[in-house]
């Protein structure tokens, strides 16, 4: 009977009061639609400059004349080292290709014979892209025969990090403001949704329902709206992903689609968000009733 009821009120609550129910699922829409722009905005900006460090960490020259054999064995360190999330390896035609490429001009016909080493172009996995680390890999191969030099531009990686160290550092900043601002804002709206049905509450708690029985219609209130907000920004945010894929405008390296846990983040943020937010309203309306 209890759980009838609730149920019962719930739904009949939303349809007593549209207005303050839709401008509060509209508030909690802004509000996750915040959270999740800017979670998404954040990862796709690290993606972004990870990728750009990522094209290659470190470039393993060869000796001139080093043979096959020492080749092969060097890949097979080299692709057995713990971390190494790409090895792509560049011969001496490969190496020439890609001087004429940049510079506009056939190294073969300024010389009679092909200067360039052949050379292993290694990128790291993320967990591994660490300053010493790197540094203990450059140790492990530079004994190694048939290498001639490793080359890693520390002080351009140490920036790279330390940019993407600050720039997480602000985004977790800023998010957790928007976070508060939001709860802050949607709690207040919710307030709102709450005082126009202050005749209700006078009336059921004049007929002596207890403080559960009051709460308990708002509160699953609460819980749809926040779902169905929550529900209308992920919704937003996939449509904007498919707009700017479509009009070509940028490439998303990170979209809401391909993180479901994210998604499901977002939804049980919403409806705890906005049920939370209603109890809390409830409770303080009940203050002036009793």
């Amino acid at each position: 009977m209890k759980l009838s009821y609730i149920i019962r009120e719930g739904v009949i609550g939303i349809q007593r009061a549209r207005m303050p129910f839709m401008i509060s699922v509209f508030s909690v829409m802004i509000a996750i639609l915040s959270v999740g722009i800017g979670i998404f905005a954040v990862d796709n900006g690290l993606q972004y400059i990870g990728d750009l460090q990522a094209t290659y960490d470190l470039e393993v020259f060869l000796e001139n004349e080093v043979s096959q054999s020492d080749t092969r064995e060097l890949s097979k360190i080299i692709a057995e080292y713990p971390g190494i999330l790409r090895m792509d390896y560049l011969s001496k035609a490969d190496a020439a290709a890609l001087y004429n490429t940049e510079f506009g001009e056939d190294v073969l016909s300024l010389l009679d014979d092909n200067p360039l080493p052949s050379s292993f172009r290694i990128t790291f996995e993320e967990n591994y892209r660490t300053a010493p680390y790197i540094q203990s890999f450059i140790h492990a191969t530079e004994v190694v025969s048939g290498v001639d030099e490793v080359m890693f531009k520390k002080d351009l990686f140490d920036r790279v990090q330390g940019i993407m160290s600050f720039i997480y550092m602000m985004a977790t900043i800023v998010l957790f403001m928007v976070i508060l601002s939001t709860v802050f804002l949607t709690a207040n709206n919710l307030r709102l949704m709450i005082l126009a049905r202050y005749e209700f509450i006078e009336t059921v708690r004049l007929l002596g329902a207890s403080d559960f029985m009051v709460k308990a219609p708002f509160f699953l209130e609460g819980g749809i709206l926040g779902f169905i907000g929550s529900l209308m920004s992920v919704v937003i945010i996939a449509s904007l992903e498919k707009l700017l894929e479509y009009y070509g405008i940028i490439d998303l390296p990170v979209r809401i689609l391909n993180h479901p846990e994210v998604i499901l983040g977002l939804l049980l943020f919403g409806v705890s968000l906005a049920s939370l937010g209603v109890l809390k309203a409830v409770r303080r309306m009940l203050r002036f009733v009793s």
